[in-house]
């Protein structure tokens, strides 16, 4: 099985798991299990990002739904989610384990943008190589969540927060750059 590192650094920047640090850091202030946190997070997004590499290509037919159509609206999620992460400022407090876990898995994890460019990544390459590439993506995100989880009484939320923004405009990039292929073949009619 092929590893394309590209792919690997898109899809781990998709689930952009520094959006989920400061979650994390609420779990850790309220005395709750950090490391199952993000270990049982990890594994709920990876089971949905698989069901969705899987069943994603089949909604294209039973929906009738091009598979540039979706690029299109996949691409505008991205963009979306590239300029909330750009802009950042988002408010988890009061929240409890169970409810951080899904909150993390889905959908900051596996949101529309990431089940979006899986789907469309899928259909074009097949399952199997974008299996492979999202276990690598989930295993570079639980690391991290175990670096996190030890490392927690020494964060910055400062520096996560800038991080996770500079992602957000590669973010946009990407979407934009999903938007044109879609766009290029529905209105030009030119091969993506």
């Amino acid at each position: 099985m092929d590893f394309d590192l590209g792919l690997i650094l898109k899809i781990f920047v998709l689930l952009n798991p520094l959006a989920s640090v400061p979650i994390l850091f609420l779990a850790y202030e309220q005395k709750l299990d950090v490391r199952a946190i993000a270990f049982k997070s990890a594994l709920l997004a990876l089971g949905v990002a698989m069901i969705f590499i899987f069943v994603g290509p089949m909604l294209f037919e039973i929906y009738g739904i091009s598979m540039n159509s979706f690029r299109v609206a996949g691409g505008i999620v991205v963009v979306l989610l590239g300029l909330s992460m750009a802009r950042g400022g988002k408010d988890y407090s009061g929240t409890k384990q169970d409810a951080i876990v899904s909150l993390i898995a889905t959908p900051l994890l596996t949101g529309p943008a990431t089940m979006s460019f899986l789907i469309i990544t899928s259909a074009e390459l097949g399952a199997l190589p974008v299996l492979a590439n999202l276990f690598i993506a989930f295993l570079a995100v639980a690391v991290l969540f175990l670096l996190v989880a030890y490392l927690m009484p020494n964060i910055n939320l400062e520096y996560v927060s800038f991080i996770s923004r500079l992602l957000g405009l590669f973010l946009v990039g990407l979407g934009v750059e999903m938007i044109a292929a879609g766009a290029k073949v529905l209105l030009l009619g030119a091969p993506a």
